[in-house]
């Protein structure tokens, strides 16, 4: 699959008539980077360069509750906004019973006590979420998890429906890696049947939760941790090493052969500690790194149960115990260091041995994505975790995004059935109109400041051909989604051509892709400044006037601000400004209806057209202002509502 490059501005040589400054756009998904450069004589440009990975969720790709052929499944409760989900983790509503060993239990008849074990066993048989084998084709038994496990090691998530995008996305990466050792629990049937029709190894854990988000610290988000616990349970008391994994982390080296260097160690946990204390990828050093272990990624062996099981019964006594809280609490009870090993410490009352795994390689949200230690430390890194992070939900899919860890969007336009309809084309214009909101964002700031767009290497779901076709043209040998010439999208003829001012706003230049290749481009990446879109401005210290130098910008920012903050200082001298964390976000509005109308009036005439489907005409116009609603389409149609592909005129 392609990915992206950085995104940067430079600052070239260029004509009087085409002034500076490149916007560099990443086009993959909401994370677009740029870079502003300037030149000897002062000009600046903006570039946008890019392999293109576009980083859009499932979600954002829905159909107001229609279906949409090759995965794009729309629901009403997967476009709920974001809330602030810490863990990406889901629960089960009817639990299995643990024995909790107590003298109630010893008081008990034999026959009673015979009946209840059976019960527990056929509890385990089937899983979380209770119910048993026979009762479910998909209940979680040792003979389902032993025909995925490698070396009796298995990795595991779980989700409910709106977290589909995530488990993809989580499944995608770890296969790309080589680890085919993993399965998903699926908290409804509404993921169990996607997840069975995308051949994911699955099992079903019925929870009876929501199929929408999770917001942190309610009373489901602490319901749905206990599931993590009851799936430690399961797997370790059927006799598996489980390596536990919050679907909000994207793994990118396989983790089995790190895990059997470690045969003596009990729990191996990832921790929030925010520095690493050894340069080597071994386990961090105890006590040295004694900040709160995070459970999000966890291996378990089968000594561990114990913990597991009492675990659990402490979450029972109060539904609002946080279960990191609680975990931290068991495992160090009673630690000390190991004897003959800095890297592994005894814990739980001395039963185990615990280590912790390196942060700068299986990385919390803050030394993964805001420290990147890993490139610092010239590590690759195994996992990251969105953690540490703002904007619940949404602000993880962004992150990933960012960093190219984000396949969502891809692989829609990779796997639709493409049968010469319009309903087919949905997952190719949901591709290219997320980077048409980017690059309508580009070309409106380097309106404001005078500068030049280098345009991004755009990716495409579908061939543009003169005929109806099922995306490919018959006889190619093309495979979707592809790197695709900016003249299958824009249109460049309009966009050189000379356009009157008064009625389409000022011209903006333009360069192509591979711009920043030239080695006579070279110096112009040398003087680079970043700002960063905030995610959360209240607080990110982010500013919306003055010096821009502090490298964190508000969203939102208007003409006058944009002006303002891109044209003075440190900004205004460097040669290249690298933009990051959402470029559609940045701009808000123009200063007057006239120049909007104008600016609309121009970009309306840079898109071109898609051909074709089956029909008379077979065409449809790409629209810069799709998700502008209401608004009028180049044509004088009204849009409204949802965009959608309309052929002709």
């Amino acid at each position: 699959m392609a990915k992206l490059d950085e995104l940067q501005l430079h600052r070239g040589r260029v004509t009087p008539l085409k002034l500076a400054c490149v916007l560099l756009f990443l086009l993959a998904t909401s994370g677009c980077g740029f870079y502003l450069v300037a030149t000897p004589a002062r000009q600046l440009y903006w570039g946008v360069y890019a392999r293109v990975r576009p980083m859009v969720s499932e979600r954002d790709l829905l159909l107001s509750g229609k279906e949409v052929q090759g995965g794009v499944i729309g629901a009403s409760e997967a476009a709920q906004p974001g809330l602030a989900a810490a863990q990406q983790a889901t629960g089960a509503a009817d639990e299995p019973a643990i024995d909790s060993g107590s003298t109630e239990q010893a008081a008990k008849q034999p026959e009673q006590q015979v009946a209840e074990q059976k019960t527990e066993q056929q509890q385990q048989e089937a899983g979380p979420g209770g119910g048993t084998a026979a009762a479910s084709p998909h209940a979680l038994t040792k003979e389902l998890v032993q025909r995925v496990a490698q070396d009796n090691m298995v990795v595991v998530t779980w989700a409910n429906y709106h977290y589909r995008d995530f488990v993809m996305n989580w499944v995608e990466h770890l296969q790309a890696t080589g680890c085919e050792a993993f399965i998903v629990g699926a908290m409804d049937d509404k993921l169990l049947e996607f997840l069975l029709d995308k051949k994911v190894p699955t099992f079903s854990m019925s929870s009876g939760l929501s199929l929408g988000d999770f917001g942190w610290g309610s009373p489901t988000f602490h319901k749905m941790g206990r599931e993590k616990i009851n799936l430690l349970h399961s797997f370790t008391k059927m006799g598996f090493d489980v390596l536990i994994s919050d679907v909000d982390t994207v793994w990118l080296r396989n983790p089995l052969p790190y895990m059997k260097q470690y045969p003596d160690a009990d729990i191996l946990t990832s921790s929030d500690h925010l520095s690493n204390t050894v340069t080597d990828e071994g386990l961090e050093l105890w006590p040295q790194a004694a900040s709160a272990a995070n459970i999000g990624i966890m291996l378990f062996r089968p000594r561990a149960n114990a913990l597991a099981k009492e675990w659990v019964e402490e979450l029972e006594k109060d539904a609002n115990v946080w279960d990191q809280n609680a975990f931290n609490q068991l495992f160090t009870r009673g630690a000390k260091p190991s004897e003959g090993s800095q890297r592994l410490f005894e814990c739980y009352d001395n039963k185990l041995k615990c280590g912790i795994l390196p942060v700068s390689i299986f990385c919390s949200g803050h030394t993964g994505f805001t420290q990147r230690m890993p490139d610092k430390l010239g590590f690759k890194p195994y996992v990251v975790h969105a953690t540490f992070q703002f904007s619940g939900t949404p602000g993880k899919r962004h992150r990933m995004r960012e960093r190219l860890w984000w396949n969502a969007l891809l692989d829609a336009a990779r796997t639709v059935n493409r049968d010469v309809t319009l309903q087919a084309t949905m997952p190719h214009f949901e591709l290219v109109n997320y980077q048409l909101r980017q690059l309508r964002a580009l070309f409106a700031l380097a309106t404001i400041t005078g500068r030049a767009v280098i345009l991004p290497a755009l990716q495409c779901g579908m061939d543009r051909w003169w005929a109806p076709h099922g995306g490919i043209i018959p006889g190619s040998a093309l495979e979707l989604p592809y790197l695709c010439p900016a003249d299958h999208v824009l249109e460049l003829e309009a966009m050189t051509a000379d356009l009157p001012e008064d009625q389409f706003g000022p011209a903006i230049a333009f360069r192509e892709y591979s711009f920043l290749q030239n080695p006579q481009s070279a110096d112009l990446i040398k003087s680079v400044v970043t700002l960063q879109v905030c995610q959360d401005a209240a607080k990110e210290g982010c500013v919306d006037s003055g010096d821009a130098g502090g490298g964190k910008l508000r969203p939102q920012l208007n003409e006058q601000q944009l002006k303002a903050l891109l044209t003075q200082g440190q900004v205004a001298h460097a040669k290249v400004l690298r933009f990051t964390g959402g470029v559609e976000r940045l701009f808000s509005g123009w200063a007057d209806d006239a120049t909007a109308q104008r600016f609309k009036r121009r970009l309306d005439q840079y898109g071109t057209i898609w051909c074709c489907v089956n029909a008379h005409p077979g065409h449809v116009w790409y629209d810069f202002f799709h998700d502008k609603m209401p608004h009028t389409d180049r044509h004088g149609r009204l849009v409204e509502g949802k965009w959608q592909p309309i052929t002709g005129p």
